[in-house]
């Protein structure tokens, strides 16, 4: 063979390898592990109330809700993080993502698992009766109240 047709051939396959590896996995928000360690060790309880899931997902994740407001944190985070351009409209959330949603009652937060469910907190004010009939529950959607609509996801909190 011909050195020419030699390295143009392994160029070709070493672009083809580049072209058809898997894909590396989604990044993450910083400290994801740890706060879905700390959210799962919530499950089947009340903590935060019925209306409490901001509250929840700063606790997990060690973050000042404070610094969002109390009333209304899920709404003025997902409009501080649609401002700067971090928000993500597909359904593909990768583990320990912020998901927002939104309904006639409110904004809402939960945290991606990264298998399709979701790790809420504030259950009961979503969907009284719903599921264990506990705040902090997995949740198969990102909100199971009526009229909902999903507003996608962020990899951080606003800065």
């Amino acid at each position: 063979m011909k050195p020419r047709f030699c390295l143009l051939l392994s160029a070709t396959l070493l672009a083809a390898a580049f072209l058809f590896a898997p894909s590396a996995p989604a990044d993450t928000i910083p400290g994801a592990e740890a706060a879905i360690s700390k959210a799962e060790s919530a499950l089947g309880t009340d903590q935060f109330g019925p209306y409490g899931c901001e509250a929840f997902v700063a606790w997990a994740y060690g973050v000042p809700q404070g610094q969002y407001g109390w009333d209304g944190a899920a709404e003025t985070m997902y409009q501080t993080l649609l401002r700067q351009g971090q928000m993500h409209a597909d359904m593909n959330a990768p583990r320990g993502a912020l998901v927002f949603s939104k309904s006639p009652y409110g904004a809402h937060i939960d945290i991606a698992r990264g298998d399709g469910t979701y790790i809420s907190g504030g259950v009961q004010g979503l969907k009284r009766g719903y599921g264990d009939g506990h705040n902090i529950q997995i949740l198969p959607s990102p909100h199971v109240g009526s009229g909902w609509t999903y507003r996608g996801w962020s990899l951080g909190f606003p800065q």
